[in-house]
This record gives C-alpha cells, sequence and structure tokens, in this order.
C-alpha cells in the first residue's frame, strides 16, 4: 500500500492498514491529556451480558478523555454569558418569544412515547428519560413536577389521569441539565440545582434558580462557587424564611434567605452526594473525587457549622452514601451505600440507624436472600456492579415504625416492611420472574399521601413508574408526553424522511416510523451511533459500545430484524473492527445518495483504526491503521465524515489542530493542519460541502476564539470561518446538501443550532423556539426542504423550511 508525505504530525508518513512509522510517535492521550480508565477488555471481563458490565464508568471516562478529568471552573460562567449574549442578539427566537414573520419554528416530534420495548425479550411498554427527583404536590395528587437528568423540569396538573399532560417549565432557563430539586414552604415554590451528576460535561451545572409560582417564571440564577454539578438539595422551611442546602461536587452551600444568596458552609470534602435531616440535626455524606474512598458522614445543628462523625462501620472503604428518613427530624435513618470505585464500585451494605445517625447497624443484604430470588438477585445486593450509580432507598412516612422501606438498585427493586430482616422483590427491568416492570438503574423515589391516597413512586433511567398497591403492580404509562431522552446520534432514511433512528443513554437504539411520536426501542443498551442509507435500498445501522454495531437490511422495527456482529476473540474485533482499540462510543458515518446510490457503504473508526463496509455492516475492512499504542482520531460522536459527491474524499478528527484526510479511498492519507489564529484542539466535527470546500468544527471546553475553519482548495489551507457564532463548543456540523457552493453550512452547539449562508464570513441562531438545550446532531434531506435536530435531553426537533 502506498504511502504519502505528511505535513507535519509524525513528521515522517502515516500509513494505511498494516503499518504506521512511530518515529516521533504523539502521547497516547486525546487533547484532554486524560486517558480512559476503561478499556474493552476491562469492560469486557466484568460480564458476558450487558447488566454486568460497567457502561456508567465507561461513559463518563469516555467523557473525562474527551473534554478533560476536570472541566474548567469558569466554563458555566462562560455557557450562561454566551447563552445571555445570544438572548440579548435574538430574543424573539428564545422559546416561547414570538417569531418574526417568516422565521421558521422548531417543532418537537417526540420521542412522546412507546408502545413497544425489544432487549431479547419484548414488552409492550413505554418509558422516557433519566430522572434525578420526583415531586409530588404535598395535598393536590394531580400535581407533580419531575427533574430530568437532561430535559429540566417537567409539571403535570392531571397526574390522576391515565395520560398526564406534561409541559416542559425549564426550557426557556439557563440550561435543562438537572441535578436536584425541592419545595420550599409553599409548593408554588421550587428550587433548582443544575447539573447532572452523572453525565460528565453539563452546560451549566450548580447554578441556582428559584420559581414562586409553579413554575411559569424563574429568579435569576445564583453560582455556587466553582463547583459544576449537584448532587442533593434540601429545603428547611421551619422557620419564617426557607434555609436550603445544596450539595455539589465542590463541598456544601447554603442560603439562609431563601435562595437569594448562598455560602459555602463544607468545602475540600470532594462531592457531596445527599443531605437529610434527622433528629440530630443535619446529616451529609460525602465521596472523594466523586465515587472513591474515603467517605464521610458530617453532621451538624444549624446547618452551618459541620464536623465528621466517627462511623467507621459506615464509612469504612465505601464511596457514595445516600441517606433517606420518613420526615425530616426522624431519629430512624437509613444509608445505601456503595463501596469505593477503587473496588469496582460495588455494593457495601444498607445501614439503619436508630439514634439520628451517630450509630449504625448493618443490615447484610448481600447476605440476605429475598423471598422471591431470581437468577439476577439470588441475594439483595440489588446495586451489583453499578453501585456508584444505582442507589434508591425511600422510607415509607405512613409507616410510624419506619420500617417499610423501598430499595432500588441495577435491575430489580426491593421493599422490607420490618426494618431489614426481610426483604422482597418488587419489580425487574425485563418483567421477568413474575415480576412487573420498571426500567433499570433506579435513583429516586417517593411516597406520596396526597388527598390521601399512597403512591409509591420510583425515578429510572427509564422514567416514572408509579405504583397504587405498595409496590405489588406498577404503572409505566404515565412516561408518555415526557420529551427527555438523552441522544447521542441521529439518522433519517433517505427514502422515507419520516423514519428516524436515534442512539439513546440506556434507552438503546429507538426507531420511529412514521409521522408519529412514536419511538419503539427495538435494540436495547446504550444506544450511540446509528446510520440510514440516503438511497432508495434499505439499510440500517445501529451500534453500541467498543466497535459493536448491529446492521439490517429492513426496517428495523423489531430486534429480530438486526443482525449482531460476531466476536472474534483472537483479534478481538467485531467483523473486523479491533474492539480492543475502539472508544466507549461508536460512531457511524453515512454517505450521501450520491456517493453511495447502492446504499451498503458506511464507515467508522477507533482511536487508531478508521474502517469500511460496503455490505451494510456484515464485514468491515480498515482504509486507515497507525499504530495501536496511539491516537489518531479523537473519540467524539461525529469523528468521520464523508464527501456528498463520491467515496473517495474522507475526513477524520484527529488530536491538537490536526485531521486525517484522504482523496483516494483510503489509499493514501495526509495529516492536515489546520491551525488558525484562535483554533487550537479539540476538533469534533468535519463537514464536506464537496471535494474542495470542507469544516472543521471545535468542542475545546477552556473556549477559544475560532471555532470553525474552513478550507476551499481540499484542505490544503485553512481561514477561520466562525465569526458570529457563541463561544461554546460544537458537537456536528452539516454541509446543506441542497447549496453546491459549500456556503450554507449548519452547527449543533451546546446552546442551539446556527447557520451560514455566506461560507462562514458571518453565523446566527436559526429557527425560533428550540429550548436550551445541548443539540447532539443535525440531518436534512437532499431536497432542503427541512432541517432536523437530536438533543441530550429535549428529544428530536424538526425546522419546516419550505
Amino acid at each position: 500500500m502506498a504511502l504519502k508525505r505528511a505535513v507535519g504530525w509524525l513528521g515522517a508518513t502515516l500509513a494505511l492498514a498494516g503499518a504506521i512509522s512511530v518515529a516521533q510517535a504523539q502521547t497516547e492521550t486525546d487533547d484532554s491529556g486524560y486517558r480512559s480508565a476503561q478499556d474493552f477488555r476491562t469492560f469486557q471481563a466484568a460480564g458476558e451480558d450487558e447488566e454486568d458490565r460497567p457502561s456508567v464508568i465507561g461513559r463518563l471516562e469516555w467523557m473525562k478523555a474527551r473534554y478533560g478529568a476536570t472541566l474548567p471552573p469558569d466554563l458555566s460562567r462562560r455557557m450562561v454569558q454566551e447563552l445571555q449574549n445570544q438572548r440579548n442578539t435574538y430574543p424573539q427566537l428564545a422559546p416561547g418569544a414570538v417569531a418574526p414573520n417568516g422565521v421558521p419554528r422548531w417543532q418537537s416530534i417526540g420521542p412522546t412515547r412507546a408502545t413497544r420495548k425489544e432487549n431479547e425479550l419484548k414488552l409492550g411498554v413505554t418509558d422516557s428519560g433519566r430522572l434525578r427527583n420526583i415531586l409530588p404536590h404535598p395535598t393536590d395528587p394531580n400535581t407533580v413536577y419531575l427533574l430530568s437528568s437532561g430535559g429540566g423540569i417537567w409539571k403535570t396538573t392531571n397526574f390522576e389521569a391515565p395520560y398526564p399532560t406534561w409541559t416542559p417549565i425549564t426550557d426557556k432557563v439557563i440550561t435543562t441539565s438537572g441535578g436536584a430539586a425541592a419545595f420550599g414552604r409553599d409548593p408554588q415554590t421550587l428550587y433548582y440545582g443544575t447539573g447532572d451528576p452523572f453525565d460528565g460535561a453539563p452546560m451549566v451545572g450548580a447554578a441556582m434558580l428559584k420559581t414562586t409560582d409553579g413554575g411559569n417564571t424563574w429568579s435569576p440564577f445564583v453560582f455556587l462557587g466553582p463547583s459544576g454539578v449537584v448532587g442533593d438539595l434540601k429545603v428547611d422551611t421551619r422557620g419564617p424564611v426557607d434555609v436550603v442546602l445544596v450539595g455539589t461536587n465542590t463541598g456544601l452551600y447554603r442560603s439562609a434567605d431563601g435562595g437569594n444568596t448562598y455560602d459555602q458552609v463544607l468545602g475540600r470534602v470532594g462531592m457531596v452526594w445527599s443531605i437529610a435531616r434527622t433528629s440530630i440535626g443535619w446529616l451529609a455524606t460525602t465521596a472523594a473525587n466523586g465515587f472513591f474512598s474515603p467517605a464521610t458522614l458530617y453532621q451538624s445543628n444549624d446547618g452551618i457549622n459541620w464536623a465528621p462523625l466517627a462511623v467507621p462501620n459506615l464509612t469504612n472503604s465505601a464511596g457514595r452514601i445516600t441517606l433517606a428518613v420518613g420526615a425530616p427530624g426522624d431519629p430512624v435513618v437509613y444509608a445505601y451505600a456503595a463501596g469505593s470505585c477503587d473496588a469496582a464500585c460495588l455494593q457495601k451494605d444498607l445501614y439503619r440507624s436508630v439514634d439520628g445517625g451517630y450509630s449504625w447497624t448493618a443490615l447484610g443484604l448481600k447476605s440476605k436472600a429475598p423471598s422471591n430470588p431470581n437468577e439476577e438477585n439470588p441475594t439483595m445486593d440489588l446495586m451489583r456492579n453499578q453501585a456508584n450509580y444505582n442507589q434508591m432507598v425511600v422510607v415509607d412516612p405512613s409507616d410510624p415504625t419506619r420500617n417499610t422501606v423501598y430499595l432500588g438498585g441495577r435491575l430489580n427493586t426491593g421493599k422490607t416492611t420490618d426494618g431489614g430482616k426481610t426483604w422482597r422483590l418488587q419489580s425487574n427491568w425485563m418483567g421477568q420472574f413474575g415480576l412487573p416492570y420498571v426500567h433499570a438503574d433506579h435513583h429516586t423515589a417517593v411516597v406520596s399521601m396526597a388527598g390521601g391516597k399512597k403512591r409509591v413512586m420510583f425515578g429510572s433511567d427509564g422514567g416514572l413508574f408509579v405504583s397504587y398497591d405498595e409496590g405489588v403492580n406498577w404503572n409505566n404509562q404515565k412516561n408518555t408526553g415526557l420529551v427527555d431522552h438523552l441522544i447521542y446520534a441521529m439518522a433519517t432514511s433517505g427514502a422515507d424522511p419520516k423514519s428516524v433512528l436515534v442512539g439513546m443513554q440506556d434507552n438503546g437504539t429507538r426507531i420511529r416510523s412514521g409521522n408519529t411520536g412514536v419511538f419503539n426501542e427495538s435494540y436495547g443498551g446504550d444506544g450511540f451511533g446509528v446510520g440510514w442509507s440516503q438511497s432508495g435500498n434499505v439499510t440500517v445501522l445501529g451500534s453500541s459500545t467498543y466497535g459493536f454495531i448491529v446492521y439490517s437490511q429492513k426496517d428495523p422495527n423489531i430486534q429480530k430484524k438486526w443482525t449482531e456482529p460476531t466476536f472474534d476473540p483472537a483479534t478481538c474485533t467485531y467483523n473486523g473492527i479491533n474492539a480492543c482499540n475502539a472508544y466507549f462510543v461508536t460512531p457511524i458515518a453515512t454517505p450521501s445518495a450520491t456517493a453511495d446510490p447502492g446504499g451498503k457503504t458506511y464507515f467508522t473508526n477507533t482511536a487508531s483504526l478508521i474502517y469500511r463496509t460496503d455490505n451494510a455492516g456484515a464485514s468491515w475492512r480498515p482504509i486507515f491503521s497507525g499504530d495501536p499504542r496511539l491516537i489518531y482520531i479523537r473519540g467524539t460522536t461525529h469523528s468521520l465524515a464523508v464527501s456528498p459527491v463520491d467515496l473517495n474524499h474522507i475526513a477524520a478528527v484527529s488530536t491538537g489542530t490536526k485531521i486525517l484526510i484522504t482523496t483516494d479511498g483510503g489509499a493514501h492519507w495526509d495529516t492536515r493542519n489546520v491551525a488558525v489564529p484562535g483554533y487550537t484542539s479539540f476538533n469534533s466535527s468535519i463537514a464536506w460541502a464537496n471535494n474542495s470546500v470542507l469544516y472543521v468544527a471545535s468542542e475545546h471546553p477552556f473556549g477559544q476564539s475560532v471555532w470553525v475553519v474552513k478550507s476551499t482548495d481540499g484542505g490544503l489551507t485553512w481561514a477561520a470561518a466562525s465569526r458570529g457564532l457563541p463561544n461554546v463548543p460544537i458537537q456536528k456540523l452539516l454541509a446543506a446538501p441542497n447549496d453546491p457552493s459549500g456556503n450554507t453550512v449548519y452547527a449543533a452547539t451546546w446552546i442551539g443550532v446556527y447557520r451560514t449562508v455566506d461560507g462562514g464570513a458571518t453565523w446566527s441562531q436559526f429557527g425560533a423556539g428550540l429550548p436550551t438545550v445541548q443539540v447532539s446532531d443535525l440531518y436534512m434531506p437532499a431536497d432542503g426542504s427541512f432541517l432536523r435536530a437530536s438533543t441530550y435531553g429535549r428529544g428530536v426537533w424538526d425546522l419546516p423550511l419550505r
């Protein structure tokens, strides 16, 4: 295979499949300087089945390798400043504003519900995105608020209806990334802390907002020091003014004036995960570096002065700990503890205190079998190997003994009515073993007595589940209308643009068939890159972690239409893709119908290889191979791009200011330096407009003055092309397929969609009414009749252009 002289970088040559010069090898980390602590082999070694593998740590490690182990302390402030600048510049494009005549308005197309879920088994259920808090009104059973991880706060005033009407009430504020929320003394008052602790890079984290009218209006935000995420939030309503306590990744903050100002009252303790008021005052749990030992239990009489409690049986070797009381001020308190992630994030135990938290008794869950054990949970080890993530514990306030407790972990939930002596499993993630369905990965729960009716509510990676009979049966239909799934990538059928495929965080690969809000799960687990042929020949690809790509030559509306790849342990490959060199995310690039009229060619990459399939995923061959010890392609969701003209022009984002580019289908590769003043690194996406014009974008977390660069000579020379873009990361670039000049390009940013019609000389926000959310992907059909955007938390949106 031929070699071609490269520009800079390796200094010598880049080769395709087979060999690579390592004479001037770069470092083995990405631009972030962080190397992921998890790779395919450690992921695989955790178990054969999806439910055994540490997906959460994998996702967080992927994000750290992509953006850095620690996000810049000014990230949230920069995002807010840019959002305010854009709102001032384009006030009529904000959610809820009246758009000027002629300006297209974004329209939500779902997912609003599902009718089918398939993950080996088939279920007729619906779900929604990951929840952080459930807030039922204390007296009105019809009013319920939900805080979603990526979709902000949702409200209904007819919860008791079979299908409640849900309304998003935070689309207009600074972010839809949810950390924690709680009622004030008046249930019309809510305190909202932004920044989900499990997403790695929330757009705006640890900003506090307040509403006093049930979410119609919100106060100006208040930042909590240099914090980036919120772990818990509690409100003390005993005095004349609400006192608010907020746990973050930089400590504990307190407001004594109803949320107007906040002071740090506990710092240098790692992540504050849980706060509760017991008979001895306030308790707070912390863990160093998020999920690691040492864990500490702190106590305060006044919420201002804090001291650690010596409770070694609870805190030794522990990581994250969640506290629960039946009512504030109770002497009985429970602590659900994970082991430190130094030791694989395993469940430690559930502990019970009857003296407000001074002393604790371990309940020995790992040695206790439930009365109805199954093969997934022969004991009450509910957290399994994701104890840092799967923690749900709630005490039934209607039980005066405080012995009734509901517990959730990874796959099953359980209940005790005798303080932990005996247990019974309550639900299962796939409705197996005679148990009702509740989606896996449980995070929050509440027992509501509003209206004199007991309702137990669970919140998981799959949204909201409600029981009216204390856990015997569970209702999933109240998820209908919650548009808050966390979408990584999106594909649209070239033959039928109404058909959409999306890859979601822990909600699988989902398909929309026809003009509907129904997106059914046809393949489970984490869904990442997706592809759908743009020709009339139907071929479809979906993916999961580490190069695992499923494929179909039919509309994949059911799981049996997918074909799974074959793993070869001798070569560590899935149908030819090197899983041992792959990222946690699996990107997929789909050519245009002009470039691929047969509709069977797709591309993907790992850290050191670029692959091509010409049989719709049945087999893959490398068209670029680098030294597997090094990184040549960054681990972004949209790392590859193909020219709309032919299959010869392919490019991939590399480290620093480099990209890889071929003009002959991979026979030769060059490294091109796209550096211009103000553009430094963290390449995220490439868009070919034609064989001469291409654009490269950045997702630099530290900010820079230039976010897009452009070449008009096939990548030989570059110029800045980002005037008017906000100073925020870009996830995806899309060149308009109906503009052969290459001057019309769209950018999916962390705060919305932007467009240029003059080749990047100027950009402006495009379309009205899109929520303040990270835009994860873009699509436009060949005729340019509409623009489609997927988001990380607020579903899929269409913008009609004709």
